[in-house]
C-alpha cells in the first residue's frame, strides 16, 4: 500500500510542477493588472450611495437587534427612516419577476432618489404594491 501512495505522489508531482511553473511564466509577462477591471463589482455602478436594495437588506437583517438599522441614505445624501415591513416590500418589488427587467431596473434607480423613496415610505407597506403598479405599470 505504501508503494501505491509513493507512485501516486510521483505521478501527481509530474502533473502539478509544470502547472506551477507555468504560473511563474505568466508573471514574467508583466500582466499582473490585466483584466483587473473585470474583478470590480458593479453593485454600486452609477450610485453615490450603496444600492438601496443592500441598504434595505441591512434594515431587515438588523431587525430585532439591540441597535437595529432603521434608516437608509439616498444618493442625494438624505436619510430616511424605514420599517422592516417597508424594507421587505420594497425589496420584493425590486426583484419581482412579474415585471419586465427594464421596469425593475428603473424602479431600482428611482429608489436611490429621495423624492421617489419618500413617496413609497409615506404609505403603509400594504399599499406599496398598488402604488408600484400605478406608477410603473399604468
Amino acid at each position: 500500500m505504501n508503494q501505491y501512495l509513493k507512485e501516486f505522489e510521483d505521478s501527481l508531482n509530474k502533473v502539478i510542477k509544470p502547472v506551477l511553473q507555468d504560473d511563474d511564466d505568466f508573471r514574467d509577462l508583466e500582466l499582473d493588472n490585466v483584466g483587473s477591471e473585470l474583478d470590480q463589482d458593479d453593485d454600486q455602478a452609477g450610485y453615490s450611495q450603496k444600492p438601496m436594495y443592500d441598504q434595505l437588506g441591512k434594515v431587515l437583517d438588523s431587525a430585532g437587534n439591540p441597535n437595529p438599522v432603521e434608516t437608509v441614505t439616498t444618493d442625494d445624501g438624505k436619510e430616511h427612516k424605514v420599517t422592516p415591513d417597508q424594507a421587505r416590500t420594497i425589496r420584493m418589488l425590486m426583484t419581482t419577476d412579474k415585471v419586465k427587467p427594464m421596469v425593475r431596473t428603473q424602479f431600482q434607480k428611482d429608489m436611490q432618489q429621495s423624492n421617489t423613496l419618500v413617496d413609497f415610505l409615506d404609505h403603509d407597506y400594504h399599499q406599496l404594491p398598488s402604488l408600484f403598479v400605478k406608477r410603473y405599470l399604468s
